[in-house]
């Protein structure tokens, strides 16, 4: 729970006083998306192994990796009453990523937002995921 509250506490403090056009750099970024998996490798049973195959494009069918998408998500606020929630992660975007990848990552999610997904959330989630992933490999990030 630690690690949720510094997460959210440093997301706050970034979307609040960063200028418009600036970014967080790749080693912030790094570490908010360590504190992150950490978290949600304590509370979710999967491996580290499959947690980073996700940046490679690997997706088995697992559904705890399914659901540490979710953490993340929930974590990350851009999960919020059993629904993605696409305003918060353009938010996020537009306050950690430099102008030039946040374009390109919400193409990525505008193509992903009009996608079915499953009711539940783990799998809503980890469809979402897969689908920015397979969108655009090139800028595609998650803890």
């Amino acid at each position: 729970m630690y690690m949720k509250e510094l997460f959210t506490a440093i997301l706050f403090v970034v979307l609040a006083f960063k200028p418009v056009k600036s970014a967080v750099s790749q080693d912030q970024l790094e570490k908010m998306a360590k504190a992150l998996r950490n978290s949600c490798l304590q509370k979710i049973d999967t491996t580290e192994e499959l947690v980073a195959g996700i940046r490679r494009g690997e997706f088995p069918d697992d559904d705890n990796l399914a659901c540490y998408t979710n953490c993340i998500m929930k974590a990350m606020r851009s999960f919020k009453n059993g629904n993605i929630d696409f305003n918060m992660i353009t938010k996020q975007l537009d306050a950690m990523m430099t102008p030039e990848a946040a374009t390109r990552i919400k193409e990525a999610i505008i193509k992903c937002k009009s996608e079915e997904y499953d009711t539940d959330p783990c799998k809503m989630t980890y469809g979402y995921v897969k689908c920015t992933y397979a969108a655009d490999p090139e800028v595609f990030f998650f803890p």
